[in-house]
């Protein structure tokens, strides 16, 4: 115990007790020191139950007292370092700041001074849970704004569309018609993705195989990896436990890591993908020998709109990530600039579905 919490434990019965000191005998003296004792120690028990830190300063802005949570952030905070300025405040005057620490670890605390008295309370999570409520809203508005858009270029698309089939059907030597009907198809891609990417599709899990949708993936893919001279090596396990999954999200989800990596690679390389599992998840692991990503690229790599590609929405990776999340899962990224990319997909095995967090 510290020198101040000695001194406040003393200072708050000391009082009590000597207007009585002279009225007893040796005896009802220590009974009421007992009592004074177990009176301080069930109000302190109290104290120390509680999340929010309590710290008391005295007249001269020093810590005289901190329960177990104060105890934890005063000397983080520096509190105990040297005095607080306005010591005497008013017993009504009130001031609420943020302190941010960040060291040993990142945490933001709310200190609220009332006079002599400091509550902290620690808001780190949620501060991320607001910075992350945000991003949901704003996904939320813009989701209602492609999908409004989606409907209304989506129909004179459709119309379009249907003009260029009858045209090619009476012109069919005409190639500037082909191509006009390629954007088309190309814009119609888009807007599917914006809906997939702002109002996706429930995942429909059931137990099955992530090497199902792997193939799935890898055969649509088969003919592109040919033509660019790209290897694709594929270790599997043996044996491979089962795992909740929705075949063809997750089929999408796989499609969109290899597209990224034949992005990659332009002139060539190789494609290493493996399945490998543990005690509690099953992870499938895509390593390419592509051009990388820097670190400021690796940082946002998840964010709508962020692309590296020319014609690209910069939504696939996005969109992989939630139905990845949607299935208990969890992707993550490397990457060294020069020396490829390595993307990993863990999804939990059916029978660890509930895990205990620490």
């Amino acid at each position: 115990m510290s020198q101040w919490d000695r001194e406040t434990h003393m200072s708050i019965f000391y009082d009590k007790v000597a207007d009585r000191i002279c009225k007893l005998d040796a005896d009802g003296l220590r009974r009421q020191y007992k009592a004074l004792a177990d009176e301080i120690g069930f109000y302190e028990s109290v104290f120390d139950s509680l999340d929010e830190g309590i710290v008391v300063l005295d007249g001269a802005g020093k810590v005289r007292y901190a329960n177990a949570a104060g105890r934890e952030l005063v000397p983080l905070l520096g509190l105990d370092e040297e005095p607080l300025p306005g010591g005497n405040a008013k017993a009504d005057g009130i001031s609420v700041k943020e302190m941010e620490i960040t060291y040993p670890e990142h945490r933001i605390v709310e200190v609220k001074r009332i006079g002599n008295v400091i509550k902290l309370r620690d808001v780190t999570e949620k501060r991320a849970q607001d910075a992350d409520a945000i991003e949901s809203g704003r996904a939320d508005a813009v989701g209602e704004m492609a999908a409004s858009m989606a409907h209304e270029i989506g129909n004179p698309l459709n119309a379009l569309s249907l003009n260029l089939q009858l045209l090619k059907r009476r012109y069919p030597q005409e190639n500037d018609l082909s191509i006009a009907q390629r954007e088309l198809e190309r814009l119609n891609g888009i807007i599917r993705e914006f809906l997939g990417a702002f109002r996706p599709a429930r995942a429909r899990l059931a137990p099955g195989f992530a090497a199902d949708s792997l193939k799935d993936a890898l055969a649509a893919l088969k003919n592109v990896f040919e033509d660019r001279r790209i290897g694709v090596a594929i270790d599997l396990p043996r044996t491979m436990p089962m795992v909740a999954i929705d075949r063809a999200q997750m089929e999408q989800v796989f499609f969109n890591l290899m597209k990224n990596a034949l992005e990659a690679m332009k002139d060539g390389g190789s494609l290493m993908i493996e399945i490998k599992v543990d005690d509690t998840s099953v992870s499938v692991i895509f390593r390419d020998s592509g051009a990388g990503m820097s670190d400021k690229t690796l940082a946002r790599l998840f964010e709508p709109y962020r692309t590296t590609k020319k014609r690209g929405t910069g939504l696939g990776l996005m969109i992989s990530k939630r139905i990845v999340a949607a299935h208990g899962g969890e992707i993550q990224v490397s990457s060294e600039a020069g020396k490829g990319t390595t993307f990993t997909v863990r999804l939990p095995r059916l029978e660890k579905r509930v895990r205990e967090l620490t």
